[in-house]
């Protein structure tokens, strides 16, 4: 699924000051790439990782997704978006702790309204894939970290997205374990996946194709 982000202006506004996030974005990646948004604390990756997954919108300029311009879809349009195309994995992991893993992996299914016996099946599958056939039942306080984001990473890919965005998901990890779960997502993009990853790391980020390096909301070198 091809991404192309034309001229995009991001600016907050908190009381009578604005502020101003993303300055005349420009960028494109192609189906099935995997790039790295890199670039110190606060220089707007995430908020352009907002933006790519449909989170947030640009004060200006255009984000197009598969060729279909973004900006005039309502939120249940982009919501929808979201829940088919696109999954999430973030530095937190952001599990439910009364949840096993399999009940985790469940929900973004159970959303889409996939009958209970289909979503349990698939995620089952999605967990197994990762490894963690042993920790079904598992709640994630019972998991290492690098088991609750591979448990995060079965959430985001069992409804089959063709996007996978990573905010910090290697952040919380040991660096063994990072790796690990850095060759998840590359094995995920040799599947056909388009993985985008922000990182501050510049070792996370040479693994991937291209890295993408943001700085006071430009993009200072490709």
């Amino acid at each position: 699924m091809s991404i192309e982000i034309k001229n995009v202006f991001k600016t907050y506004k908190n009381g009578d000051e604005y502020t101003e996030v993303l300055t005349n974005i420009s960028l494109t990646i192609g189906d099935g790439e995997m790039v790295a948004i890199t670039g110190p604390s606060g220089s707007g990756k995430s908020t352009l990782m907002n933006i790519i997954g449909c989170l947030d919108r640009p004060t200006k300029g255009s984000y197009l997704l598969e060729g279909q311009d973004t900006g005039g879809l309502n939120d249940k349009k982009l919501a929808a978006i979201r829940n088919e195309h696109i999954g999430f994995v973030f530095q937190s992991f952001n599990l439910l702790p009364q949840y096993t893993a399999l009940e985790n992996v469940e929900l973004p299914m159970l959303y889409a309204n996939t009958s209970p016996g289909v979503a349990r099946k698939k995620a089952r599958e999605a967990l197994i894939t990762l490894g963690l056939e042993q920790r079904i039942k598992y709640k994630p306080n019972q998991l290492s970290g690098g088991q609750k984001q591979r448990v995060a990473i079965a959430r985001a890919i069992v409804n089959t997205p063709s996007v996978i965005l990573a905010d910090e998901p290697t952040g919380s990890l040991d660096s063994k374990t990072g790796k690990e779960v850095l060759e998840v997502f590359k094995t995920l993009n040799k599947s056909g996946k388009t993985v985008i990853i922000v990182t501050h790391d510049p070792a996370i980020a040479s693994e991937t194709n291209r890295a993408v390096k943001i700085k006071d909301g430009v993009i200072e070198e490709v």
